[in-house]
Parts: structure tokens; C-alpha cells; sequence
């Protein structure tokens, strides 16, 4: 019978095969041992990845994202707010154990157990809850969709500065500040988190203000 840590050991080399294989159907998409990287060109974007809890027996799942253009734009009108998040290289850091990707482990929210002997299945669930809770969040910094506003809302925890990023997403896109797509994120107190103050922030980044 296989040993703890030999099935733990099948079960990860399944895995890296089969995030291969997902990443050669994604354009810009490379495997870094657990990790599936978002490129553009040789500029890393985001990150989305596995990251194994030995004591608990199983994986939670990782999600950054340091797209430089944007981490520069957000500094740029950082407006004397310091980052939330303790890496000042990263614009949005979360682990499914902080409950930021609660479609990873069904109910738990938190991680995969290792609660087969089945390498094969349990790694293909992995990769399968992996892409579905953060890869498709990772390659939308590939194009910067107004879609992404949403994610910032919903997360806005995990960002570094929710309101610039949601700023740079409106510039990449040409939103004024008065298109309705921004209206429910200009209503949130966490995005807005300093009142009247970030209100003419908004004013000043984007046209139409």
C-alpha cells in the first residue's frame, strides 16, 4: 500500500500533467510546478495555483496578481493610501483558506482533501476546481475586461487599492465616470472607502466627471 507521502507524490505529478495540458489550450498560459503563470508576451500578469497543506492533508488553492501597468497606474493614483496588502509587488493575493475562492472546496471553501487513493481522479478534480475558481480570474488581466469590475467588488479585501484598480479597469476600456457599468461599484463603501474624498478621485482620473 502506497505511503502517505508517495500517494501525496502521484497525485502532484498528475497534477503538473494536467495543468499542462489545460495551459496549451490558454493563450499566454505556462505551468510553473503547481502554479499555471498568465503572460503577456514575457511580462508575468497573474498566477493561479495549488498550494499543498501537509499537517491538514490536501491543497488549498492561490490566486495573484501582479500586472504591472496596472500596479503602476494604481500607485500612481494611490492618493496617499498605502497598499492593503503586504507585498507591495502584488495588486490582488488571496488563498482559498482566506475564504476568497469559496467555489474551490465545495462547502469547505478552504482546500481538496486527500480523501482517495485514486491519484488520477483526486488530480483532476484539483485541476478541474482549480480553473473553475481562479484561471478564468487570472487570464481576464490578459485583456482587462469591464467584466473585472465585478471581481474587484466582490473581493475587494484581496486588492492592494479596489478603487484604482477599478479605475484602471474603467480607463482600459474608455468608461466615463458616469457610464452606468461603473454605477454599482461608485455605490460601494468598499470601494469608496474614504467618502467624498475618493469621489474626486474618480472625478479626476476619469473624463465625463
Amino acid at each position: 500500500m502506497e505511503t502517505d507521502t508517495t500517494y501525496k507524490s502521484a497525485v502532484e505529478r498528475q497534477v503538473r500533467v494536467r495543468m499542462a495540458e489545460r495551459a496549451a489550450t490558454c493563450t499566454g498560459v505556462r505551468t510553473r510546478g503547481l502554479d499555471w503563470v498568465v503572460r503577456e508576451g514575457r511580462t508575468e500578469l497573474a498566477s493561479a495555483g495549488l498550494y499543498p497543506l501537509r499537517a491538514a492533508g490536501g491543497w488549498a488553492a492561490t490566486l495573484t496578481v501582479h500586472c504591472p501597468t496596472a500596479l503602476a497606474f494604481c500607485r500612481t493614483w494611490a492618493d496617499g493610501t498605502a497598499s492593503a496588502l503586504p507585498n507591495p509587488h502584488m495588486l490582488m493575493a488571496v488563498m482559498s483558506t482566506a475564504g476568497g475562492m469559496p467555489d474551490f472546496a465545495g462547502h469547505s471553501g478552504v482546500i481538496v482533501r486527500a480523501g482517495t487513493h485514486d491519484a488520477d481522479a483526486l488530480a483532476q478534480q484539483l485541476v478541474d476546481r482549480l480553473a473553475d475558481a481562479a484561471l478564468t480570474r487570472a487570464l481576464a488581466w490578459r485583456t482587462v475586461p469591464v467584466a473585472l469590475i465585478d471581481d474587484v467588488v466582490a473581493h475587494s479585501a484581496f486588492y492592494a487599492w479596489p478603487l484604482q484598480t477599478v479605475l484602471y479597469i474603467a480607463q482600459r476600456n474608455g468608461l466615463a465616470a458616469d457610464d452606468p457599468r461603473l454605477r454599482d461599484a461608485l455605490q460601494r463603501r468598499a470601494i469608496l472607502r474614504r467618502g467624498e474624498r475618493d469621489r474626486a478621485l474618480v472625478q479626476r482620473v476619469l473624463p465625463g466627471g
